[in-house]
């Protein structure tokens, strides 16, 4: 899955900067090489428009997912954790991993706010969903559970990068 932190020229039918289309119906990104833009049409006697020579082909990337500043906290939770809390549920080990540059967002996706539920990011909404499901599943069957639920940051920019636990502060 992707989401796009800041794209001001976003919509449903698919829009363009200079060196980004993204169509959401798609589900696709679209990168052009922007140096390259006044060099990337060149008119054909026949009227078609070819790509001029030494001109870098656009690259388009697929997703399972694609998420723009538009779409809404739950509505990223929801997607990214939709097979995750089941199978976690089900015994098998689950990981959500947000990557990206240092304030690209991976805080907001991970964390959130605290400003509604709506708000949530992945993080909150995957240990509130779990301890749901395991009350649900010991109400029905009795099971017992034993869960341990951990959140990781790195800050991998900088040589001896560390680590820190984001769970830290919420601890209580």
């Amino acid at each position: 899955m992707l989401r796009i932190a800041d794209n001001p020229v976003t919509s449903d039918e698919g829009a363009s900067s200079s060196f980004l289309t993204v169509d959401k119906k798609k589900r696709q990104v679209t990168l052009s090489d922007p140096s390259q833009a006044s060099l990337a049409a060149t008119s054909h006697p026949s009227g078609s428009q070819e790509r001029g020579p030494m001109v870098a082909a656009p690259k388009m990337f697929a997703f399972d997912g694609l998420f723009t500043p538009d779409d809404s906290q739950s509505d990223l939770s929801s997607a990214a954790l939709s097979e995750v809390i089941p199978a976690v549920l089900d015994g098998s080990d689950g990981c959500l991993l947000a990557l990206g540059y240092p304030g690209a967002g991976q805080s907001k996706s991970m964390m959130g706010s605290i400003n509604g539920a709506g708000d949530l990011g992945a993080i909150p909404c995957a240990i509130s969903w779990l301890y749901r499901g395991i009350n649900e599943r010991r109400q029905k069957s009795g099971a017992r559970f034993s869960v341990r639920v951990s959140a990781l940051g790195v800050n991998a920019t900088k040589p001896g990068s560390t680590s820190r636990d984001l769970l830290a502060a919420h601890a209580t």
